[in-house]
């Protein structure tokens, strides 16, 4: 059950080309370990996922003093294609948003697509700013674990 129900709203849509395959972003978007590394638009998160559908998760965004908690609830769990979640933050108007994520694969890389719905007018455009920053985020841990991997399995090759 969600903190508050869905009220109708404005939306973002975000497309991003990540450098990894499908099942790594899900995996981003699933493992709380990783999710902490990027899921916050400055500094980083703490996150508890119960991933199941009608699990809650929790994410606290981290800078310098500042704590700001974002919940929601699972409610799809398709992997490695397709995430959706309500989104309840102060930014929200008391009201949960809903987030739906999809993956497709491009070769190597992943096609995502971000669409945040049931959002407050007046912050459509901090919304967008944020998710970009995130996926900036996202996109560079996984352009860092990819070369890290890489890196370890190329070690000792002539």
């Amino acid at each position: 059950m969600t903190d508050a129900p869905l009220q109708p709203g404005v939306a973002i849509r975000l497309e991003r080309l990540l450098p990894a395959p499908v099942a790594e972003v899900f995996a981003a978007w699933t493992d709380p370990s990783l999710m902490a590394m990027w899921l916050a638009p400055v500094g980083h998160a703490e996150v508890e996922v119960d991933l199941k559908v009608g699990g809650r998760f929790r994410v606290t965004m981290i800078d310098d003093d500042m704590r700001l908690e974002h919940t929601g609830e699972y409610l799809v769990i398709d992997p490695p294609h397709r995430l959706s979640f309500t989104w309840l933050s102060p930014y929200t108007g008391g009201h949960a948003s809903q987030v739906d994520v999809t993956l497709t694969a491009r070769g190597p890389e992943t096609l995502l697509v971000l669409s945040h719905q049931q959002l407050p007018d007046d912050t459509r455009s901090s919304h967008e700013g944020g998710w970009t920053r995130i996926l900036d985020h996202l996109a560079a841990v996984l352009v860092d674990k990819n070369r890290h991997a890489y890196t370890s399995t190329t070690e000792g090759v002539p």
